[in-house]
């Protein structure tokens, strides 16, 4: 299972031709953001993806707020927005609130772009973008679509994940992250972010995934480490018979 879920991941990142793993743009080189940014997401969306892509290789943090299907979080989203799609990006920086995947991209672009912006190498029509995004999507089965346990409410301190986006190993920690519901901040380290260095210094060399857990003080590397972990200690909330609701997907 590990094994055919990790090619599984590895199809995905091939698929969208290693977006996600190299910064276009570094946090040295740009004032801000001083607040971090806030994604209401789930990981098997193909439009959260091509947001999140963005913001990694803008070398942009963030806080993941998974709503997959039945979190209790989609009413707050409700409640910001109007109603229950994905992606939305809350941007406390400039009072920014907004639905649809390309708008978003080309805030980003707009507002945290300096050397150069996130995209593909050569630009694609949005509609082919999709397409590619939902076959990256179909590869991995559709996981980190639905909760799998009831979360009244997350742990006292936010979890925090060292990732790239395109990385196979990365995809597979935020999926279990999706499916439990939980929110963490996303550091994103892509090749040639200065924040690799504090990747090093905390965990003793550059490699992701990379989780810190002030609730306990595990600090650790490896998927399947992390994925274990995680299981443990945040999966035994009550488990849901049935997913309820369901999160439009957005452009």
């Amino acid at each position: 299972m590990p094994l055919a879920r990790d090619a599984s991941s590895y199809a995905a990142t091939i698929v969208r031709g290693a977006r996600g793993i190299f910064a276009r743009t570094t946090r040295d080189r740009r004032k801000g953001p001083e607040r971090l940014l806030e994604l209401f997401d789930f990981e098997a969306c193909p439009y959260c993806r091509k947001v999140r892509e963005a913001l990694t290789e803008l070398d942009l943090d963030y806080l993941a707020r998974p709503v997959a299907r039945g979190s209790r979080r989609r009413e707050l989203l409700r409640e910001l927005g109007g109603k229950v799609q994905v992606p939305y990006l809350v941007d406390p920086n400039t009072g920014t609130r907004m639905y649809e995947s390309d708008d978003i991209v080309s805030y980003l672009n707009e507002h945290y772009a300096r050397d150069g912006k996130a995209g593909w190498p050569v630009p694609l029509p949005s509609f082919l973008d999709d397409l590619n995004s939902f076959a990256a999507s179909a590869v991995t089965l559709g996981r980190g679509r639905v909760c799998r346990v009831v979360r009244e409410s997350g742990p006292p301190k936010l979890l925090e994940l060292f990732n790239m986006e395109g990385s196979p190993y990365c995809r597979k920690v935020r999926e279990v992250l999706s499916e439990l519901d939980l929110e963490y901040v996303v550091r994103n380290v892509p090749k040639g972010s200065p924040q690799r260095k504090e990747l090093e210094r905390l965990g003793g060399k550059v490699q992701v995934p990379f989780l810190v857990d002030p609730n306990t003080g595990v600090r650790m590397y490896e998927s399947d480490d992390i994925v274990t972990y995680l299981e443990r200690e945040y999966g035994n909330e009550k488990r849901r018979a049935r997913p309820s609701g369901r999160a439009s997907q957005a452009r």
